[in-house]
């Protein structure tokens, strides 16, 4: 993702706003997706209008409009691009050449975990797309697509363990991995001082190894 933590600003001051509009248009395009992921962290998917998103890039009302139809759908597609990031992300880790199975898994929990992905901005993206996916079908339907392709690069790369999962089927030791892969990711983000960073991913990597005991 390329999303980072931003700082909270003090009280009263003014935000910085963006120039955008001498950008090239695919950029143009990327760095309005990304004062929209910013504007929902902080503002929730109520406050992140079309004229707030204009303020704080800078740029007119039209020009917005000549890259998304209406806000609703640059929230889509801001949702869109954040759910291809993470598969992109991901499956990248679980394909670098000359890797073995065990250490494509441990990198990609450290991937989840990294400063790119796990940080406060993120979290507030995420709850707020969450909102969205419980009363838009859209959204539920790309949320589901999400979790649906996480699962089956778990499925594979967990497939690819020469031992086999202890008391269970491969769906189910997929789905208790994923299920603690976002439960930890959650906790980290919301309270980095009760679980630490070190922490979350040394707990996936021990879960997988309870799951599926290496060198068994």
């Amino acid at each position: 993702m390329n999303t980072r933590p931003t700082e909270t600003p003090q009280a009263g001051a003014q935000r910085p706003r963006r120039t955008i509009k001498r950008q090239q248009p695919g950029v143009r395009r990327q760095d309005l997706l990304q004062v929209t992921l910013e504007c929902l962290a902080r503002l929730g998917p109520r406050g992140t209008t079309g004229r707030e998103i204009c303020r704080q890039a800078g740029v007119s009302h039209g020009l917005l409009r000549h890259y998304f139809t209406n806000p609703q759908n640059l929230l889509l597609e801001t949702y869109e691009e954040l759910c291809n990031q993470v598969i992109t992300g991901l499956a990248a880790e679980l394909t670098v050449p000359d890797r073995d199975a065990w250490a494509s898994l441990d990198a990609f929990f450290d991937k989840l975990f990294s400063d790119e992905w796990a940080n406060t901005q993120n979290l507030g993206a995420w709850l707020a797309f969450w909102s969205l996916v419980r009363s838009d079908p859209e959204f539920a339907a790309r949320n589901d697509a999400l979790n649906n392709e996480v699962r089956r690069l778990l499925a594979d790369a967990m497939s690819r363990l020469s031992e086999r999962p202890l008391g269970s089927s491969m769906d189910d030791a997929v789905a208790i991995m994923a299920a603690t892969m976002d439960g930890l990711w959650f906790e980290y983000c919301l309270s980095p001082n009760r679980l630490s960073r070190e922490r979350g991913m040394e707990l996936c990597k021990r879960t997988l190894r309870m799951l599926i005991p290496e060198g068994a």
